[in-house]
């Protein structure tokens, strides 16, 4: 073999493993961003359970302020089973 063939077989070889490592890195590429897509899924999962918490959160809170200013402000409590009244509608 002489010098020329000797060269162009290592460049062969070169030009080779740089195209299977284009490949591999494109291939890595496309896992990170379906990991990263997947993650951003979670992500947003998990913002709308965050606001729905919120919303619930309120509107016991809310809730729990009302029936706290009527017994502490008003004087007001809940009746006993004494103190209930039933009305019927009659027809």
């Amino acid at each position: 073999m002489n010098h020329f063939s000797l060269l162009l077989f290592a460049l062969a070889a070169f030009n080779v493993c740089s195209a299977v490592a284009v490949v591999y890195s494109k291939h890595l590429s496309r896992q990170r961003y379906a990991e990263i897509s997947q993650s951003q899924q979670v992500i947003d999962e998990l913002d709308v359970q965050w606001s729905q918490l919120q919303i619930e959160e309120s509107t016991f809170s809310e809730h729990g302020l009302v029936a706290r200013t009527a017994r502490d402000r008003l004087g007001m409590v809940l009746p006993g089973h004494k103190g209930i009244v039933m009305i019927t509608r009659q027809p």
